[in-house]
């Protein structure tokens, strides 16, 4: 910012009440704040003024949470590979390595 940086806040009459304006810096001009509302006393329309630069200079942060969606399919293709990997390593080694160390997997048949 340079040091002609000074927000700055008048009120205008209008007929019916009043108006809140704003300048930012020394050589600008005063705005009004948009819209036509008008406030009937003038603490509400400097008070108004003072919210809407507040707004202006300090936009809220919008965060979306957006649906995670496996476009590529990703996530079926690594428990595919995972399944394969296992099936690889049960043919190979008689068993399943986990955490360093052969697991053999015993297969039964169940009778019904």
């Amino acid at each position: 910012m340079t040091a002609s940086f000074l927000p700055e806040f008048k009120v205008v009459p209008v007929p019916g009440g009043y108006r809140g304006s704003y300048r930012l810096f020394e050589d600008k001009p005063f705005r009004l704040i948009p819209g036509a509302e008008q406030h009937p006393t003038a603490g509400q329309a400097l008070n108004a003024a003072k919210a809407y630069v507040r707004e202006r200079l300090n936009p809220p942060i919008r965060g979306e949470i957006t649906e995670a969606r496996d476009v590529l399919g990703l996530h079926q293709w690594h428990a595919e590979r995972a399944a394969r990997e296992a099936a690889r390593q049960e043919e190979v080694l008689g068993g399943v390595i986990v955490k360093s160390r052969t697991v053999v997997i015993e297969r039964r048949k169940v009778r019904a």
